[in-house]
Parts: structure tokens; C-alpha cells; sequence
């Protein structure tokens, strides 16, 4: 071999993987720069969806958050994320990207990095619910509801129940009378704790209104059963959401309106897709999406649009979201409530009666501490409340105590027989003494007004008319 031809070889040879590499750049460009970044860093490797993802995922919170200035829905970071990995990578990312990024990769950023997710605040849907026993207290399974629980749960304490708590000064209202005139109605419940971090409700006295997809015919029967309320839709542009909007203004075969609500369509509308440089998803319809849009009153320009691209309201960042919501309630109008006069004046003496009662109750509070401090604890009271229980198993262990504690004379001694059964008429039945030399102890449980209906030794009866009942007579003995 001639030395031109072996110094040729050679050289070929060692750049053909830098040949290849501009070759690639010269076909495209934007894919090239990325391949000969790749080369000079000494990797060959296309990045994988999962490595962008979490790369970008600091700069998607940042600008989904509004600087951490709001919560940031698991959606809205996905869009902000999505145009950031496309730019750094040629893979496609499939049309169940976002369950995969919100479901997967976000949960496993978070997973590695706890210090950096402490001052995060990505907020997930609610999915159901926990009620607590006998306080009625509800709780959404939502990311911040949790939160707020937990934390209230860390604060609480057993120990301090004997306060008196003030009477809310607020004036008693049910309905919009005195309260609101105005619902922001939402598509979807995941912006409920962006708008509660706004204080959207408080700052422009709206009742805020959600569903999961399309109204169901109890939501509709509450808006028509409310006259005189202006009801300021947000939905997604996409077929839904004009649907939905659609719904709420129309008859159904399920639901027919007697009186047909004040619906105003607040978007997204194109318009607004365009004012606000929102980033649209490819969708794709059947043959009859057409038709439906022109039924949902979708224009022709909003039609060809949504023949193959949808918008969310998820892709606002949480600080533009506020502002373009805040920007349309003005533009309506809609101002806070300031009820008639003969209102504010009732208001006006309720709350000065109620300052002069809760000054009171704070001296009560104190003389009632007094008395429980020097109050004697019966004995066994841990078998009289589990007897009490078994008697009556719908009852809750607070409520045997304070039943127990009615019939004391606030030393903690059980009143004799007389003061018993005169108690026992009205509704406070409690312990049931006998005379010491009876074959019948007292007995320390019975069946209680308060509750509604009771079980007694596995029978329901009214409260208040069976007879007194005590599963183990022996726990109420005093030994």
C-alpha cells in the first residue's frame, strides 16, 4: 500500500465517527448540534426521556409555580416540562406521556431528591375521601387537605379541651343570600388549591363550583334552584370542554331545565389560546368531531383548530393562571358583596352582643377550669366508659364520659338515688345508684337520648324508652 493511500486509511479511520456526526448535522441541524454535542463529550448515548425529564424537572417547577410563589399542579409541570425535553431529544414521547410523567417520573424526582422537594409545593387531585367518626369532620385525599390535616393532627392535643372556645363572630348564612353572587364553575377540581393559595373565593366573595368532567344532574338542579347567580365557567378548549360548557346552557336527554341558569363562558376559548401564548397538544377525533363543535358553538376557525390540537388549562404556569383569571372577573364585573343596610345593622348588633357574650364565656371558661381542677376522678371511670359502650356501641368515648360526668355534682361523686332518676328525665342518664345492701350493684351504663337510634345487647331501640342495661354489672361496682 502507497503511504497516501495508508495515510488516507488512517485518517478515515479515526474520523469516521466525527464524519458521521456532520453528516447527521447537515441533515438536521437542531439533531446534529445535538449528536456532535453528544460526540465531544465523549458519549455516544441519545439521552432517554427519563434522563431529560428529570434533568429539566427544577426549571418545569420553577416556571409552573411562578417561582414558587403558588402550588403547582403535577399537570402543569408537565407541560412546562414537555416543550423543555423535545428540545433535547429526538424520541417521541407517546400519547400517554402525561400519565407516564406525572404518575412515574415526578414521584421518582421527588424520591431523590427530599431536600430539594421540602420547599416544593406539587399538589396532586383529591381521590377520595376520609371521615373521621363522630366528629363528621370530612377529608378530600388530595395532596394539601392531607397536608393541612396531618398538621392539625400534630398541633392537636387531648389534654387541651377544657377552654371554652368563642362564638365565630361571622353572620350566620346557608345559600347565596348575604354571601356570594357569583360561582366559578371548574371542569376539574385541580385547581382548587391554586385558587385557594389566591384566595380567589375570599378576595372576589365567589362560591367555587367543580365537577369531574361533565355536570351531573345534581349540579345542574343546584344552578337552576339558584336565581339571580351569575355561574363563570373555566374549561379546557377541546371537545369536552366546549361540552361541558354546552351541558350547562342546554337541555339533555337526562336533564331539562325549567329556568336556564346565567352561564357565562370564561375560556379557554381560541382567543384566548392566543392572547396568553399557551402551547397546544396534538389530538386526534373522529369524522363527527365537526359536527359536534358546531353544535357545542365552537367557530369555524375554533373547529379546524381542534380537528387535531387541544389546551388545557394546566397549560398555564400557577402565576399566569391567576392573573388571566383575575383579569376576566374584573372585566365581568364581579366585585365583593355588601349586603343592604337592615343586613350590616343585624350584623352590626349581633356582633356586639356576641363580643359581650364570648368576654363572659372567657370568665366561665376560667371558673369551669377551677372546678375541673378540683374534681375528683371516679374510680374504675375506664370501665365505666367501656361499659357504656358496650351498652350503646354508636356512642363515642367522649360523649360516656361527659354522660358520666353530667351525673356528678362536680366533686366527682355519684349523686344518690333521687338526683339519678331525677336526672335521668331529662335525657342526662348516667350512673344508677341502689342502696349498697341490694343484690343489684350500680349499674354504670344505660341507654342515652342523645343518640338517635341504639343498639342494646344486639337489638335496635328508641333511646330513652328501654330499660337500663349494663353488659357487666360488676365494672360499675366501685372496689
Amino acid at each position: 500500500m502507497k503511504i497516501g493511500e495508508a495515510f488516507y486509511a488512517t485518517v478515515t479511520t479515526v474520523t469516521k465517527g466525527w464524519t458521521r456526526v456532520q453528516q447527521k448535522k447537515l441533515r438536521d441541524d437542531a439533531r446534529g448540534e445535538r449528536a456532535l454535542e453528544r460526540y465531544l463529550r465523549g458519549t455516544g448515548r441519545e439521552p432517554s426521556i427519563k434522563d431529560v425529564a428529570l434533568e429539566v424537572m427544577p426549571d418545569a417547577y420553577e416556571k409552573a409555580s411562578g417561582e414558587g410563589r403558588y402550588p403547582a399542579h403535577a399537570r402543569q409541570i408537565m407541560y412546562q416540562a414537555r416543550p423543555l425535553i423535545l428540545a433535547r431529544t429526538d424520541k417521541p414521547l407517546g400519547k400517554d406521556f402525561d400519565q407516564y410523567f406525572t404518575q412515574t417520573l415526578l414521584p421518582e424526582y421527588l424520591r431523590r431528591h427530599p431536600e430539594e422537594m421540602a420547599a416544593w409545593d406539587v399538589v396532586y387531585d383529591a381521590r377520595g375521601h376520609l371521615k373521621e367518626p363522630h366528629t363528621s369532620r370530612v377529608i378530600s385525599l388530595g395532596t394539601v387537605d392531607v397536608r393541612a390535616y396531618l398538621a392539625s393532627a400534630r398541633k392537636s392535643s387531648l389534654g387541651d379541651a377544657a377552654t371554652i372556645p368563642p362564638i365565630p363572630m361571622r353572620y350566620p348564612t346557608v345559600g347565596p343570600d348575604g354571601r356570594y353572587r357569583h360561582v366559578l364553575f371548574l371542569e376539574k377540581e385541580g385547581f382548587n388549591d391554586l385558587l385557594e393559595a389566591a384566595k380567589i373565593a375570599q378576595r372576589f366573595d365567589l362560591a367555587i363550583m367543580s365537577t369531574k368532567g361533565y355536570s351531573s344532574v345534581a349540579a345542574r338542579t343546584l344552578m337552576e334552584q339558584l336565581p339571580g347567580i351569575r355561574f363563570f365557567v373555566l374549561h379546557d378548549f377541546d371537545k369536552d370542554g366546549l361540552g361541558i360548557l354546552h351541558t350547562l346552557r342546554h337541555d339533555t336527554a337526562r336533564y331539562q331545565f325549567g329556568r336556564r341558569p346565567d352561564v357565562i363562558d370564561l375560556g379557554l376559548r381560541l382567543a384566548d389560546v392566543k392572547a396568553e401564548g399557551l402551547d397546544a397538544e396534538p389530538v386526534f377525533y373522529g369524522r363527527t368531531v365537526r359536527r359536534a363543535l358546531g353544535r357545542y358553538g365552537a367557530t369555524a376557525q375554533e373547529i379546524a383548530f381542534l380537528q387535531g390540537h387541544r389546551v388545557e388549562l394546566n397549560a398555564f404556569t400557577s402565576d399566569h393562571f391567576v392573573e388571566w383569571l383575575e383579569r376576566k372577573l374584573r372585566a365581568h364585573h364581579v366585585t365583593k358583596l355588601i349586603p343592604d343596610t337592615s343586613i350590616l345593622g343585624a350584623a352590626y348588633r349581633r356582633a356586639v352582643g356576641l363580643h359581650h357574650v364570648n368576654a363572659g364565656l372567657a370568665d366561665l371558661g376560667r371558673a369551669g377550669q377551677a372546678v375541673a381542677g378540683e374534681t375528683r376522678i371516679p374510680p374504675h371511670l375506664d370501665r365505666r366508659v367501656t361499659a357504656l359502650l358496650r351498652a350503646a356501641p354508636a356512642m363515642a368515648w367522649d360523649t360516656a364520659v361527659a354522660r358520666l360526668a353530667a351525673d356528678a355534682d362536680g366533686t366527682g361523686r355519684k349523686p344518690d338515688a333521687r338526683t339519678a332518676l331525677k336526672r335521668g328525665g331529662d335525657g342526662a342518664q348516667g350512673w344508677e345508684t341502689t342502696d349498697e345492701k341490694s343484690p343489684h350493684p350500680m349499674k354504670a351504663c344505660s341507654v342515652m337520648r342523645s343518640e338517635s337510634v341504639e343498639v342494646v345487647n344486639g337489638k335496635g331501640m328508641n333511646p330513652g324508652t328501654g330499660p337500663n342495661v349494663c353488659p357487666d354489672p360488676a365494672l360499675g361496682r366501685d372496689r
